[in-house]
């Protein structure tokens, strides 16, 4: 997409772009871990559009934008870990940004090497600077 982090913030504005991050758990025996994290993305669907095709194209935009989004603030070239998208999902309602209808995409994040290894802290501080890359792009964590 080539947009500079004007453009971005930007978007994320007029997007309503918000982003959570959770810790992303898994089961080995008995034993639960934390193997990575999930970031999910955020954007309103644009209630403007008249329901039926219009409104799922314009939704079916705003999912490819986000994944563009995502590739160009993280480069796949200069990720150390595994990411996975999740299925997409489609009019999320959130308390958090009053049950607007939203489009939402999920990234699991894990290390490349072995998925079930455990999250340190080196892995909880560097997620401190996927934070402030979000942030610096216009993006509010969990709600407008």
């Amino acid at each position: 997409m080539g947009r500079s982090t004007a453009e971005w913030v930007e978007w994320a504005r007029q997007r309503r772009v918000s982003f959570e991050i959770a810790p992303l758990t898994e089961m080995r025996g008995s034993e639960k871990l934390q193997v990575g994290f999930a970031l999910s993305l955020y954007a309103e669907i644009p209630m403007d559009k008249a329901p039926g095709d219009e409104r799922r194209k314009a939704g079916t935009a705003i999912k490819e934008e986000l994944v563009g989004f995502v590739e160009e603030a993280f480069p796949p070239d200069a990720r150390r870990a595994k990411t996975e998208l999740d299925p997409p999902r489609t009019a999320v309602l959130r308390p958090e940004n009053k049950m607007t209808p939203e489009v939402s995409l999920t990234w699991r994040i894990f290390h490349a090497d072995e998925y079930l290894k455990p999250v340190s802290a080196a892995d909880r501080d560097e997620l401190g600077s996927v934070e402030q890359r979000l942030h610096e792009l216009g993006l509010k964590r969990g709600h407008w």
